[in-house]
């Protein structure tokens, strides 16, 4: 990652637009801080209003900019709130946006960036301009003094003015903005008041009240008191609540802020009388889950139940009356559920395969009944599981809990003599019906199918269903050929171990599982991307030789893509396993709980672990084997530089997690080895030729008007469904492109996807959604040269209306770089660069090692 000395942007004006439609606070949310003042008011508020759950930490499905589609989009024109820049940019359905980054508005080195609830929690996690973000750095909040160092006209960073007693860098934002970074810097030391040990901020002590010096508090007050709870924030913070189930006190009740920190904290709150019946426990988005257990084994749960204002006992009782779940007690008495009582769910399955219920609380005068999901699995046979909590350099082991064992032994090692389990070998989307699913047998023993089935998810989302179970014996190095009914292929049906239609009717969004009773093992595709993420048509996958365990995180590089009605390589599948002994890492007796913490693992490596239990006559080994894959080590995220003279500057960037060094590169372009193509289609006819020379696609016409034109008249247009317009395959990877595109008219349903071909297979780059504007949009992307990629093309998915293509950027090939510093080893966040040339701009990159 790269950042020039000398930058500059263009700034826009953005309109902001919200619903003004907005919830009201749950019955009973706040119960449990009535009566308390000060210090005390803030603890309570800590244990009450944490989220319940939160969003992966990213781009795409179930991640972070999901939520910020949700919680940061202007729904009249599709556009991103960016409370940092003027700069309108537009959402791509839940796809990171172009010069974008998320932002942690209280900055996440100032808690020493662990990655807890708070590096993902939408409170105070934002959409912020790129640049904005990278300037601003770690800098507290404060009012700019003097002329500033940075101002965009909606945020500024400078020396601070505010009080006398920090004059250092600051930002301040907008005054629209100022109560709402108030409130979020509130929230945060609020709800994660845990971990004051670890604040390092001029703003901040390392307490849990008050927290603020005294400088700061002062700022917040007069920030939060200056700028009041926006239709913006109380849009926001019902959208977050749907997402992490979490309120922000400070928004539903800002004068709790006065009460904590301000004039009235002698006082005790009036939050409002609470007069209907409620359950403070269990809290909404409760879900009980038993995990993994052994059949013919049972396990209890015991969930708290607190109601307040209670008319009559509460009834407590299994929805669909499923044999396997139990409750201790179908009652709980009025007086036991006031003072607070727990109730016991026992979970003992006679057979394996997974379970799903729901646990209704209903009666008490409740004005609706309580819902919680009860979900488990059982299986036959003691297993590992796949790991938790993984990093670059540790993970969570995990495995089933074996019934009266004195203890585990685990077995961690790199290099597999067997597989440790079946594994999808092959997977076939072909020509009409010509669709097939393998499963490989590398594992060194004969295995019983009766024990597997195969699921699938229709169109990217929602539950694995359409199940096939599977039967017969599958020996050792063996495959097992499922092949689509109404195939044509004579290779598919001659190999075929059988013929059905169940679970094979894919068609490119499907992803497909192979669960082992009731336990979800492998998968190909991806699963809850939606069914507009198209990953498996028209194409054949092979399993990759050197993959030797499933794995539910679908990685195309496994894969060897071939094309479409390719079906040589089926029943001839090949594991590579170790010939030696594999190398030990890790081989102890860790206890008798079913999982283990391992640490001091290298980035971006495989590790394998076994595990026996301990009897008292025996030790009983696992079936399976599981692999543990750590993580690289996070990239660092640049910052600005500082302290720039005429011949020095200081590189700086943002604290990487689990990083013990770092290597940095300082370097400026030389020669012209760079090659960049700008195509504007100036000789396109009405009939979409001719186009450039190299370039290929079934585009039908042109648009000679200014307004769907770029730089100059005409644009290239596609204007039926599957139309698409392809680049040459230039002779170097490519490492820019930058285009314009219009729908000219209302195109309701309609899209786009540009993809990069990177000498194997095609891979989206982004899908681009009509969102309800016709104007000009100018996307760009960046790509390494890892991606190798080689060739772009569009495709248009035509619902109405046509589109519009023009000024398209690309850059391939590489200048010759003229290294100042290269794999400098830096122990720290910063590194001062000198006895550099006078007015030259020079670049840095930074590697976590």
């Amino acid at each position: 990652m790269k950042k020039l000395v000398n930058i500059t942007f263009s700034l826009l004006l953005s309109l902001v637009f919200i619903p003004s439609t907005y919830g009201e606070v749950p019955a009973g949310y706040y119960y449990q801080a009535q009566g308390k003042t000060k210090s005390a008011l803030k603890t309570a508020l800590a244990q009450i209003a944490a989220p319940t759950k939160v969003l992966s930490y990213g781009s795409g499905y179930g991640a972070t900019w999901e939520g910020f589609y949700n919680t940061d989009r202007n729904f009249t024109n599709n556009s991103v709130i960016d409370m940092y820049s003027p700069i309108v940019r537009m959402f791509s359905l839940f796809n990171a946006v172009d010069g974008m980054h998320i932002e942690h508005s209280l900055p996440k080195s100032w808690w020493g960036s662990h990655e807890n609830y708070a590096y993902k929690d939408l409170f105070h996690l934002y959409p912020a301009d790129g640049i904005t973000n990278s300037t601003k750095n770690n800098l507290p909040l404060g009012e700019v003094f003097g002329t500033p160092n940075f101002d965009n006209g909606v945020s500024k960073i400078g020396k601070n003015g505010f009080g006398n007693f920090y004059d250092g860098g600051s930002f301040e934002p907008a005054d629209e903005y100022k109560g709402d970074f108030a409130r979020s810097y509130l929230y945060i030391t609020t709800i994660y008041e845990d971990l004051d040990h670890l604040w390092n901020s001029p703003m901040m002590n390392n307490n849990t009240y008050p927290v603020w010096k005294p400088w700061a508090r002062e700022l917040l007050l007069k920030w939060h008191r200056e700028d009041p709870v926006s239709d913006k924030e109380k849009a926001r913070i019902e959208a977050v609540y749907a997402i992490q189930g979490n309120r922000n006190p400070f928004i539903d009740y800002p004068d709790l802020v006065e009460y904590i920190w301000g004039a009235d904290t002698l006082k005790t709150y009036p939050f409002p009388v609470e007069t209907n019946p409620f359950l403070i426990l269990p809290k909404q988005n409760t879900i009980i889950d038993f995990g993994v257990i052994l059949q013919n084994s049972t396990k209890s749960f015991q969930l708290a139940i607190h109601g307040v204002n209670l008319t009559s006992d509460l009834s407590l009782s299994i929805k669909n009356n499923s044999q396997a779940f139990r409750l201790v007690a179908n009652t709980v008495s009025k007086n036991a559920a006031l003072n607070g009582t727990q109730v016991e769910l026992q979970f003992s399955p006679t057979n394996a395969g997974a379970y799903q219920d729901t646990l209704i609380i209903s009666s008490g005068g409740l004005f609706t009944p309580i819902s919680i999901p009860i979900s488990a699995h059982a299986t036959s046979k003691f297993a590992v599981l796949e790991p938790l909590n993984v990093t670059s350099s540790s993970g969570r082991l995990e495995w089933i809990a074996m019934p009266n064992a004195n203890g585990y032994v685990l077995n961690v090692f790199k290099g597999d003599k067997v597989a440790g389990d079946l594994i999808i070998s092959g997977y076939v989307e072909g020509s009409s019906w010509n669709k097939a699913i393998e499963i490989y047998n590398g594992t060194g023993k004969d295995v019983d199918l009766s024990h597997y089935s195969l699921q699938k998810q229709s169109n990217g989302m929602g539950a694995f269903g359409s199940t096939l179970n599977l039967s017969g014996i599958l020996p050792h190095k063996s495959s097992y050929l499922i092949v689509h009914k109404n195939a044509t292929l004579s290779g598919l049906i001659s190999k075929a171990s059988l013929i059905t239609e169940s679970v094979l009717e894919f068609n490119g969004n499907d992803a497909i599982e192979l669960v082992r009773e009731g336990i979800s093992i492998d998968r190909v595709g991806f699963a809850d991307a939606g069914a507009d993420v198209i990953w498996g048509v028209d194409l054949s996958l092979q399993r990759k030789s050197n993959i030797t365990h499933p794995q539910l995180n679908f990685n195309l590089s496994e894969w060897n893509v071939l094309p479409i009605d390719a079906v040589d390589f089926l029943k001839n599948h090949t594991m590579d396993l170790l010939i030696g002994e594999p190398i030990s890492i890790l081989n102890k007796q860790v206890g008798s709980i079913a999982n283990y913490t391992i640490t001091g693992l290298k980035p971006s490596s495989t590790y394998t672990y076994t595990v026996e239990a301990i009897l008292s006559d025996k030790n009983v080994k696992a079936v399976n084997s599981a692999q543990i894959k750590t993580l690289a080590p996070e990239i660092p995220v640049i910052m600005e530089p500082y302290d720039i003279t005429s011949n020095s500057f200081v590189a700086s960037w943002e604290k990487s997690p689990f990083a013990d060094y770092y290597l940095l590169d300082v370097f400026k372009y030389v020669g012209a080895g760079k090659i960049v193509i700008n195509e504007e289609f100036n000789n396109i006819g009405t009939n979409g030729r001719p186009l450039p020379e190299g370039w290929t696609g079934t585009a039908s016409g042109n648009y000679t008007t200014a307004a769907s034109s770029g730089n100059a008249i005409p644009s290239i247009s596609l204007k039926s469904n599957g139309e698409w317009l392809q680049t040459p395959v230039f002779p170097a990877n490519i490492s820019y492109l930058k285009f314009m595109y219009r729908f000219p008219s209302a195109a309701t349903g309609s899209s786009f996807v540009v993809e990069g071909f990177n000498g194997n297979s095609w891979q989206l780059i982004n899908k681009f959604d009509y969102s309800g504007t016709t104007a000009k949009s100018y996307p760009e992307f960046n790509f390494s040269s890892e991606q190798n990629i080689r060739s772009i093309r569009f495709t248009y998915n035509k619902s109405a209306g046509n589109l519009a293509i023009d000024d398209i950027q690309i850059h391939y090939g590489q200048e010759d770089l003229e290294f100042i510093h290269q794999d400098k080893t830096v122990n720290n966040e910063m590194y001062e660069v000198s006895n550099l040339q006078p007015a030259t701009s020079y670049n840095y990159r930074v590697r976590s090692v």
